[in-house]
């Protein structure tokens, strides 16, 4: 009945204009986003969350996906062993939804992937909203200056990051410096110690 209800929700949001709460737009949102969940995943997510159980599904590959958080701007969900998505909503004004896809693949290191797509879920250029960190914002001055630094680069060809959600903003990290195997102790000290953070400002994400 729940299921029968929010269906029909959906199709009367969509006959009156755009919909702009988090369930109803994580429902709607296109297979491909997350091609190990169909949209009756999706669903049950919710009516489980609903029923205070655990809200989980059996994905495509055969494991178990689990939707981790959940709140009015943000859901979290662990879509396999090594994979996880973050969907938040930013407000762009009074009327105007903007969808933000954080997708993180976790290997040797976290490698995640950032998207922006409008209420309908058209696609929007990441570099409308966020100036993307390269490598120099996460170093230090001393290691800027450090007559080895080129050797590093050179070295360190991997340039993932991870991206988290923590209260309405983003936090980067630098993740491949592992892929230097033993000689990644050498270098550690040479990135800051603290994430690189940005706050939604209404428009953009602005590096704090």
């Amino acid at each position: 009945m729940k299921r029968i209800i929010t269906v029909i929700i959906l199709a009367l949001m969509a006959t009156a204009g755009r919909a702009t709460d988090l369930r109803t737009l994580f429902i709607s949102m296109p297979d491909s986003i997350t091609p190990t969940l169909t949209k009756s995943d999706r669903m049950d997510f919710l009516d489980y969350m609903d029923s205070g159980m655990k809200a989980s599904a059996r994905n495509k590959l055969g494991g178990e996906s689990v939707m981790t958080r959940f709140e009015e701007n943000m859901l979290s969900i662990q879509t396999s062993r090594s994979g996880r998505m973050d969907m938040l909503l930013l407000r762009k004004g009074k009327d105007e939804t903007l969808i933000c896809i954080i997708r993180t693949v976790t290997a040797k290191y976290d490698d995640s992937r950032l998207s922006f797509f409008t209420e309908d879920w058209r696609p929007v250029p990441t570099e409308q909203f966020i100036e993307l960190p390269s490598i120099d914002d996460y170093l230090t001055k001393e290691a800027l200056k450090n007559d080895s630094i080129d050797d590093f680069m050179k070295r360190s060809m991997l340039r993932l990051q991870s991206i988290v959600p923590v209260d309405g903003a983003l936090e980067f990290r630098y993740t491949s410096l592992d892929d230097l195997g033993q000689d990644a102790d050498k270098y550690r000290n040479w990135f800051k110690p603290t994430p690189i953070r940005y706050t939604w400002n209404g428009k953009k994400f602005k590096r704090k």
